[in-house]
């Protein structure tokens, strides 16, 4: 027999080689290979952030519907209503009429500590005696909305950005302040509202920082589930099957809660901060950090450094 030349005999081998691979290769599954999953690793889902209310909070609620909200809040997270004053601008017997539920959410409210107020204009709350001379760490107006039935857009928006204005204005003389009346808290304004059209047309915080007085601190996303018993319910009360039940509207248009308060207070914060800020840099004997030190030390030798060029 024949020898085969070294040249062919590598050729050979490379290609018995390739095939092998070949056949290696078109033998595995055509399904990815995928780790598999552990059952039972549990996946850690951040809890949302607790309601913006304390127990000790002085409490005004505007434009309670069937008073849910005011109930859920006594009831669930503040434990007590001593704190809490609800309005509406209905009378007694025409919300009662709108709202089948508010009767027992009503008696919960203030067999909890609650004061309800009825016929109250959040637009001119200057005009209500049992509001005279007071102050609320928190003025709180969900959902708020003319409910004049405009059909034209332009005209509805319109209508509630006056509603707002006039809110806004009405609201400051019942704002708690440190420096102004020396109290413990600087008070806020929380207006909830949905923020799909044309909602996101109102431009609510322009509204309130064209008062000259407000500014805008922060915006938090609305979560009902944080208050137990609470369902959104319209201006002109709750019509069966034209109404959906418990928070199915107000889900689906993303809604937020936007955190206004006095704009001097909003200032005044931003350098307590900054404030703070500077001390942390310093040690509690007066001499620099040791991270403040070596900043002091890297600017010397950049300094000495281009001096030598």
């Amino acid at each position: 027999m024949p020898k085969v030349k070294p040249k062919l005999k590598t050729s050979l081998l490379k290609l018995q080689q390739e095939k092998k691979y070949r056949d290696k290769i078109n033998s595995l599954s055509s399904t990815p290979y995928s780790k598999p999953k552990n059952k039972n690793k549990t996946t850690f889902i951040k809890p949302p952030p607790p309601p913006p209310y304390k127990p000790e909070d002085k409490i005004l609620l505007l434009g309670e519907g069937n008073f849910s909200f005011a109930h859920s809040l006594a009831k669930n997270i503040l434990q007590t209503g001593h704190f809490i004053t609800a309005t509406c601008l209905d009378s007694k017997k025409t919300l009662n009429k709108k709202y089948e539920d508010a009767k027992d959410h009503i008696k919960s409210f203030t067999e909890y500590g609650g004061q309800i107020i009825y016929e109250v204009d959040a637009t001119q709350l200057e005009k209500c005696k049992l509001l005279k001379d007071k102050r609320f760490d928190k003025i709180v107006f969900n959902f708020p909305h003319a409910g004049l039935g405009i059909k034209d857009q332009d005209r509805n928006i319109l209508s509630n950005q006056k509603l707002l204005q006039a809110f806004f204005n009405s609201a400051i003389p019942f704002l708690s302040s440190k420096s102004l009346y020396s109290d413990i808290n600087d008070g806020e304004i929380h207006v909830t509202m949905k923020t799909v059209e044309p909602y996101n047309q109102w431009n609510i915080k322009q509204l309130a920082k064209s008062t000259g007085q407000l500014a805008i601190k922060e915006s938090i996303d609305f979560i009902p589930d944080q208050y137990p018993g609470y369902e959104h319910r319209r201006t002109l009360g709750y019509q069966k099957g034209k109404s959906k039940n418990s928070n199915d509207e107000i889900l689906s248009k993303k809604p937020k809660t936007i955190i206004i308060c006095r704009k001097e207070s909003l200032e005044l914060e931003k350098l307590q901060k900054e404030a703070a800020k500077n001390d942390d840099d310093d040690d509690d004997d007066g001499k620099p950090s040791v991270k403040n030190k070596k900043k002091k030390n890297m600017g010397k030798k950049v300094k000495f450094n281009l001096n030598n060029f």
